[in-house]
């Protein structure tokens, strides 16, 4: 029986052969925007390719509001195809949306949210968010320069099509 206070020994055997030391390399985390190439590259975080950072972030809110649920690529599927014309399109295929008319569209939103809130749109509640997209459905928000109703009526059916 050992006691608990005694201290136990142990003995290690060590091998003093000549060792081959190959020089060490010098590692260092890849700079940050490596690390941000290599997240757009697996597809991890999207970078809009025709709308502005806060035209995409509207357009992202709004998107999550109209596809269905777990629909999280709607925005960029639609910043993907965005056209510049639409002579781009074939044919017999239904037109792709045009940029200036999100452009617009979405600077629009943008502005009447900030004059009524204070805030971007992607800034407020889902339930704000609602309110302000259901407000510009019946009309009763509207602005000069582009019919935001039938706009986001173009852009639920886009945005449907998309997520499916």
């Amino acid at each position: 029986m050992q006691c608990p206070n005694q201290q136990e020994s142990r003995i290690v055997a060590i091998n003093a052969e000549k060792l081959t030391v190959t020089p060490l390399r010098r590692t260092t985390d890849p700079s940050p925007t490596v690390w941000l190439k290599r997240l757009v590259d697996n597809g991890t975080l999207y970078v809009p390719q025709n709308l502005t950072l806060a035209q995409f972030a509207t357009l992202q809110a709004i998107t999550l509001l109209l596809s269905y649920p777990g629909s999280h690529y709607a925005a960029s599927r639609l910043d993907a195809c965005l056209a510049t014309s639409a002579g781009n399109a074939e044919p017999d295929a239904p037109p792709p949306p045009i940029a200036f008319d999100y452009h617009l569209g979405l600077d629009e939103l943008e502005t009447i949210t900030r004059t009524r809130t204070g805030y971007s749109f992607a800034e407020l509640t889902s339930d704000l968010q609602d309110a302000i997209l259901s407000l510009i459905a019946t009309r009763d928000l509207t602005t000069r320069k582009l019919d935001l109703a039938l706009w986001l009526e173009h852009l639920h059916i886009q945005t449907l099509a998309l997520a499916a």
